[in-house]
C-alpha cells in the first residue's frame, strides 16, 4: 500500500483501489452551516492576570487560520501583494490639502525637518507591513516609542514600530469595569494558555493625548459590522473557495502522478485521532516510554491499512466497516462525530472537467473576496489575455475607489506622530500615485512598449 500525505490528509493507493482520506479539524467540517455561528467569539473574553483579553476568533487564533489558508494557496499570495503593489504607488510622501478651484487637491511637498526625523528610523519598512497585514486581516497595530528627552519634558515621538497582528490582543483592566479596550497585550498566542502571564501589556494609544505614556499601541482597524472590538476581514468569506481553490491542484497533481482510479473519499473526525492519541500517551506512561509523534502516525498507517483491506479484498465481500457516530451537546447544537465513506463515480473525464470547474469558480471567488478586479490581479477568464481598456478602467476604478480608506487606516499612526511631533507644520502622509493614461495619450518615446 502507498500512502501519500498532504498534512494531515492522505491519498492511499492499493493493488486493487484507491482512495482519499480526510480527517476533519472541527465538527463544523462535517456540518452544513454558515460562518455566522463562527463569530460568537466577539462576546467571548479571556482572564489574564488583572487584564480582560479579547480573543481574535474562536480559538483566538485567525490570523494563523488567514495566513494558512492563504500562504497555499497558488493565486491569493500573489494578488495580495499586487494590491499592496498598487497601493504603494511610487511610495509614502509628505503632502498639504488645499482647496484649489473648489476641489481637493493634494500639494505634495518635501520637508527637511520631517524626513531627517523619518531617516532616523526605517519608516519605509514599517510602512510596507502595515501595507501587508492590512491586505490580510484590515488592521494593524503600531507601537509608538517615545524619545528619552520625553522623561524630562522634551516631548517626541522617537519612532513607530510594526506589531504584527497574530502577536496582538485589545484588553481592558478587570477594575475598570467596562469592556471598552483600555490596553494591548502582546504574546505569542499560538503557545501561550488562557492563563499565560508571560505577555508584555501596552496602554492603548489616545490621539488626544500622544504623550501619555513611554510605550502606547495604536489598533488602525477598517469596521465590521456588529462586532466590537477587531475587524472581521473579507477574505473570512471566501476561505472555503480558497481551501477548494487550494486543495484541487494537489488532487490533478496525485492523479497524474500516480494514475490512481479513486473509488472512494474517507472523512474522519479529529476528535477519534485526538483519543487515540490520549490513550497512547497513557500506555506510554504504563509502560515508562516516552511518547512520539510517530506513534501516532503508526496508528493511522495501520487503521488506514485495514480500511483498504476491507473496502478492496475480494475475500471480503459482503463484509463493511462500522462504526458509531457520537453526538455532543455544544450550546444549541449537536455535533455529529463520525466516520463517513463516499463513493466516488469512477468517470475520470467528468471527475477531471468537474474538478476544473470547480478550480476555476473558486479563483473567481477567491479574487472577488481579495477584492481586486481579475485583470488587475493576472486573474484572467479561461486563460484569455484582458484586453488593455479593460485593465485600464479597472485601473481607474480601484485608484478612485479603493485607496483612499487603506491609505487612512495605514496612514493613521504615522501622521498622529507628524501632528504630535510637528503640529505647526500640518503635513500628513500618503501614498503618491502617478494617474494611469491611455497608451495614445503618452507620447510615443514614453509608450510602454518602447520601455520594455
Amino acid at each position: 500500500m502507498h500512502v501519500e500525505y498532504v498534512g494531515r490528509d492522505a491519498i492511499v493507493q492499493t493493488d486493487k483501489l484507491a482512495f482519499t482520506y480526510q480527517t476533519s479539524e472541527t465538527p463544523r467540517e462535517l456540518r452544513e452551516e454558515s460562518y455566522v455561528d463562527d463569530l460568537n467569539w466577539n462576546s467571548t473574553a479571556n482572564y489574564i492576570g488583572d487584564y480582560i483579553v479579547y480573543p481574535y476568533g474562536n480559538r483566538n487564533d485567525l490570523p494563523e487560520q488567514i495566513r494558512n489558508v492563504v500562504m497555499n494557496n497558488s493565486l491569493a499570495p500573489g494578488i495580495i501583494t499586487k494590491k499592496t503593489q498598487l497601493l504603494w504607488g511610487s511610495g509614502p510622501k509628505l503632502y498639504k490639502e488645499v482647496f484649489e478651484n473648489r476641489e481637493l487637491v493634494r500639494d505634495w511637498q518635501d520637508n527637511t525637518t520631517i524626513q531627517a526625523w523619518l531617516d532616523t528610523w526605517d519608516f519605509e519598512a514599517y510602512i510596507t507591513k502595515l501595507c501587508v497585514d492590512y491586505h490580510h486581516m484590515e488592521g494593524v497595530y503600531s507601537n509608538f516609542i517615545q524619545s528619552r528627552g520625553s522623561r524630562i519634558g522634551k516631548r517626541f515621538i522617537h519612532s513607530l514600530d510594526h506589531v504584527s497582528v497574530d502577536k496582538a490582543r485589545l484588553a481592558s483592566l478587570r477594575s475598570a469595569n467596562t469592556r471598552k479596550p483600555t490596553h494591548v497585550l502582546v504574546n505569542d498566542w499560538s503557545f501561550a494558555g488562557p492563563q499565560s502571564l508571560d505577555c508584555k501589556v501596552y496602554d492603548k494609544f489616545d490621539f488626544t493625548k500622544p504623550f501619555a505614556s513611554k510605550n502606547a499601541i495604536l489598533y488602525s482597524n477598517m469596521y465590521s459590522f456588529c462586532t466590537d472590538y477587531y475587524t472581521v476581514p473579507d477574505l473570512y468569506g471566501s476561505l472555503e473557495w480558497l481551501r477548494r481553490s487550494t486543495a484541487i491542484p494537489l488532487i490533478l497533481k496525485a492523479l497524474s502522478k500516480n494514475a490512481i482510479n479513486l473509488k472512494y473519499h474517507i472523512i474522519s473526525p479529529a476528535k477519534y485521532w485526538e483519543n487515540k492519541e490520549k490513550d497512547i500517551k497513557s500506555n506510554c506512561e504504563k509502560m515508562g516510554q516516552e511518547y512520539k509523534k510517530e506513534m501516532l502516525q503508526a496508528c493511522i498507517q495501520e487503521t488506514l491499512e485495514h480500511v483498504g483491506k476491507i473496502l478492496s479484498d475480494e475475500h471480503n465481500t459482503g463484509k463493511f466497516w462500522h462504526t458509531v457516530k457520537e453526538i455532543e451537546h455544544d450550546g444549541v447544537n449537536l455535533i455529529e462525530h463520525g466516520w463517513e465513506i463516499k463513493v466516488i463515480d469512477n468517470q475520470l473525464k467528468d471527475f477531471v472537467d468537474s474538478q476544473i470547474a470547480i478550480a476555476n469558480r473558486a479563483d473567481r471567488a477567491v479574487s472577488a473576496g481579495i477584492g481586486l478586479h481579475g485583470s488587475l490581479g493576472n486573474l484572467s477568464d479561461q486563460g484569455k489575455s484582458d484586453s488593455g481598456s479593460e485593465q485600464l478602467y479597472a485601473l481607474k476604478n480601484y485608484m478612485a475607489t479603493g485607496i483612499d480608506i487603506p491609505e487612512m487606516i495605514i496612514m493613521k499612526a504615522i501622521n498622529y506622530a507628524l501632528k504630535a511631533n510637528f503640529p505647526q507644520l500640518g503635513l500628513k502622509m500618503g501614498f503618491y500615485h502617478m494617474q494611469p493614461q491611455k497608451e495614445q495619450d503618452v507620447n510615443p518615446e514614453n509608450r510602454l512598449k518602447n520601455s520594455i
